[in-house]
Formats: structure tokens, sequence, C-alpha cells
């Protein structure tokens, strides 16, 4: 039985923070909501909810206080509030902090040499000197790109508008996972505290490659497609020359994100070693990921962004 109780939440009304909890929740853990404040009405009623100030150290310390774990679901463009998170998280007597990964394999090399990902690494430094100050263990986990988020707003494919593309001919297979199936993984770190100290934790549904994700959508939502093609190797020279030229644009790093998903074995594409068995998660199936982009293609909802 997990030594692990208490589980605050950042980054809380994201994606993956909703689904977060709603994951905790079901396998038992009592769940507290970090925010900035402003609506909080899509966080379940008995989710006790903290408001913070991400920029005072002291604010999370208190938040923190009594708390055995620190789920840290921050989006891409807060990934900088991390630092004062883990220093708290340590302060406040902390058991264990999983950062915002959910994503590519930082551990490998080559994938952690990409400037965009600096503030991953300078977590996980911290992560490693807060280990051997204060005993405050971590897991990183990794599961590739959000299989369901990823087709519904084009950053795999526009299932869709059947728009897209095809990065290096569409043939690198890729690790992906659910938004689902990251939560379970996230609830299933700290149910296994032991098995899953202090490295780094892997999960999929699938490894697939984005032409079959084109052959599987025709099944369900036939018609033309509007596909382009593009080379990582050209992406990633585009991104490294506005590192270079301190561009301001995020959007401008974006050709390294494709790089190092769709860039192959260098990159650690697909998992080699899964922790699948350790949370009872399964994989999909051809007819389960057909399901997905089924409920993509019917549903009412626009994306919040989209790459289409």
């Amino acid at each position: 039985m997990s030594q692990i109780k208490n589980v605050a939440v950042a980054g809380a009304t994201g994606n993956i923070g909703l689904a977060t909890i709603n994951a905790l929740q079901t396998a038992g853990f009592a769940v507290t909501a970090l925010t900035r404040g402003g609506s909080t009405s899509s966080i379940p009623a008995d989710v006790r909810i903290a408001t913070v100030d991400y920029t005072s150290i002291e604010s999370l310390t208190k938040a923190l206080n009594e708390q055995d774990a620190v789920v840290s679901c921050v989006g891409a463009f807060a990934l900088a509030s991390q630092p004062n998170i883990v220093e708290a998280a340590s302060a406040a007597g902390v058991k264990r902090f999983i950062p915002a990964e959910f994503g590519a394999d930082t551990l490998n090399p080559q994938t952690r040499a990409f400037p965009i990902l600096n503030d991953k690494v300078q977590v996980q430094k911290m992560l490693l000197e807060k280990y051997e100050q204060s005993g405050m263990t971590y897991s990183l986990l990794y599961t590739g790109l959000f299989l369901d988020w990823g087709l519904e707003n084009g950053m795999i494919l526009g299932v869709k508008s059947r728009k897209g593309t095809l990065y290096d001919g569409g043939k690198t297979v890729i690790s992906t996972t659910t938004i689902a199936t990251i939560a379970k993984g996230i609830a299933g770190c700290l149910l296994h505290p032991e098995e899953t100290k202090n490295r780094g934790v892997y999960i999929q549904d699938v490894a697939i490659s984005q032409n079959k994700l084109v052959e599987l959508t025709n099944k369900v939502n036939p018609g033309e497609w509007d596909l382009k093609e593009a080379s990582t190797i050209e992406l990633e020279k585009q991104a490294a020359a506005a590192y270079e030229q301190k561009d301001p644009n995020p959007m401008s790093m974006a050709g390294s994100v494709f790089r190092m998903y769709f860039g192959g074995e260098a990159y650690g594409q697909p998992f080699k070693k899964l922790d699948n068995d350790l949370f009872g998660i399964k994989g999909m199936s051809d007819e389960e990921i057909e399901t997905v982009i089924k409920n993509i293609c019917t549903s009412d909802s626009k994306p919040g962004m989209s790459f289409t």
C-alpha cells in the first residue's frame, strides 16, 4: 500500500490537471488543487482548493504543508514556475514530486539538448539536489505525444478536417498516449512509489505512425486529405536559427518539438521499455484507436489551439 495519501496538483484546471484529479480520486487519494484564483467551476466539488501565488515560495510552502506528493501539470508556457514549486515542496516535507514531463524522453541525451527543454532539465537537476538535501523523491513520467489531443488539434494529424503535415514521410513510429491514460500513469506512480522512485517511467497506449493513423481515419471519416510534407531535420535547423536570434515567439521553436517526436530512435522514439504492466495499461487496438478518431470527428467541440 502506498504511504502517499494527500496529493496536491498544480495546473489543476488544464486538460492533464483535471484528468489527473479524477484519476487520483478514483485511486483513493485526497486531492488539493493549486490555483491562481479565478474560476474553479471545472474542479470537482469535493476537491480542496488552495489559492497560491506561484511567484512566492512562502505562499506555495504554506499550501503544500501536510501534502505527501505534488503533481505538476502546468502547461508549456508556465514551466518557469516549476522551480518555485519544487523549492516549496521540499521545504514543506513533501515525499514525492512528479514534474510536468508527460511527453518526449528528456533523459535521452539528444532530446535533452534541445534549448526548448531547458526549463524541464533545470527542474530535473533541482529534484536531484532536493533528494540529497531533504529526501524528497521524484518520478519522471514519459508518455510521448498526447494521442487524442494531438488528433483533435492537428499536432499529430487533423482527423476531423483531414488536414495535416506528414513529418519525414509519415513513416516514423512514435509512442502516443491518451490524456486519460497519462492520468492513470500519474496515479500509478503514487500507488507504486518504490517501483517508480527517482527514475524515468515510460507508458504508451500505442506506438503508431502518421501513415497508419491516416489509414484508420479513412475507415471512420473517409474523404480527400490536404496533407503537406516536412523534413524534421530542416525544421530543427529553423528552430536552432530562431533560438540563436532570440526570437521571442515560442512557436518559432516548434520545429524542435517535431524533431524530438518524429526524429526516430535517436530521440528515443518509440519507447523501448515500458512500465505499462505495472499500472495495468493494456494498450490500444486499431478498433479502439478508430473509436477515438470517430469521437473527435463527431464532436461539436473546437480545439483550444490548432496546428492545421
